[in-house]
């Protein structure tokens, strides 16, 4: 059984959509999500002038994008929010309208650890895909110890544990939707097509069964032979059809010879027949 986590959610605004403050019991981890728009009410909070990794988070051309940077202390003493600070004023990355920051309450992280932490999670968010990554180049990961890199690991996991408790999944892999499998005489396709020499619009249905394709009785079939139809061809579109429509089922041996039958002329099946939402049959898995 899993074990329960408590994780404290501060909320700095008193509102869910403002600057939050994340720990866990026993932890030294400290998350913030800072909106842009509330850097200038983050001057007192001492935690932010620690050294620590960020990501900013924004929409851009209608794409999600998202840039993972470090801050270290600075001479000034000044060290994560003033390159927050940095990166407000400046064009360069003007996209973003939010920041996630990973620092730690006891400022334990130095070079070496958010030089580990940039790369770790600039290839995490790399490898999810659920955000274009705009590093330019990327980080370097620095040489540590074994036991270093399992206290690393460790703040990485507490790291993608709250922001899945705060509706960030920008790390997990994207799950791609099973291939929808066509099953024998489940599904019906369509093939509506207008002829212009006819005047008019004719509409057909099929089903894929386990030895072929099943023009459906009640169909609507062209009376319009085209001159490269064969002679078997144009014998059976004359066959079993009464006031334009077809009276049994027929099956043929490829989508294309039942939209030929259909239509009176040679066509592409894997394009002609759709399912009901207008997907190609060309473009459902088998």
């Amino acid at each position: 059984m899993s074990k329960s986590i408590s994780i404290n959610l501060l909320l700095l605004d008193g509102v869910a959509n403002g600057r939050i403050k994340c720990t866990i019991n026993s932890r030294t981890g400290i998350i913030f999500k800072i909106p842009r728009k509330d850097l200038e009410k983050c001057k007192e909070r001492i935690e932010l002038e620690n050294d620590g990794v960020y990501f900013l988070f924004g929409e851009e051309d209608g794409k999600h994008k998202i840039y993972v940077g470090q801050a270290g202390s600075r001479k000034n003493g000044k060290g994560i929010l003033n390159r927050l600070n940095e990166h407000a004023r400046s064009a360069d990355k003007n996209f973003w309208t939010e920041a996630i920051i990973l620092t730690t309450s006891d400022n334990s992280f130095g070079a070496t650890e958010i030089s580990w932490l940039e790369h770790k999670f600039c290839n995490m968010a790399i490898k999810a895909g659920r955000c274009e990554v705009v590093n330019g180049n990327e980080p370097s990961p620095g040489n540590i110890t074994e036991e270093k890199e399992s206290d690393l690991e460790d703040h990485a996991e507490f790291a993608q544990l709250v922001l899945r408790a705060i509706g960030y999944k920008i790390f997990e892999p994207l799950q791609k939707p099973s291939p929808r499998i066509i099953k024998p005489d489940e599904e019906i396709f369509y093939l509506p097509r207008k002829i212009k020499r006819l005047g008019r619009a004719i509409d057909a249905k099929m089903k894929i069964t386990s030895t072929g394709y099943k023009v459906l009785a009640g169909s609507e079939v062209s009376p319009l032979d085209d001159s490269n139809l064969s002679a078997n061809m144009k014998k059976l579109r004359h066959t079993k059809i009464v006031g334009g429509k077809l009276t049994e089922d027929i099956e043929f041996p490829s989508p294309s010879s039942a939209a030929q039958f259909i239509i009176g002329n040679s066509a592409n099946g894997l394009e002609a027949w759709r399912t009901r939402d207008g997907v190609p049959l060309k473009n459902l898995p088998k």
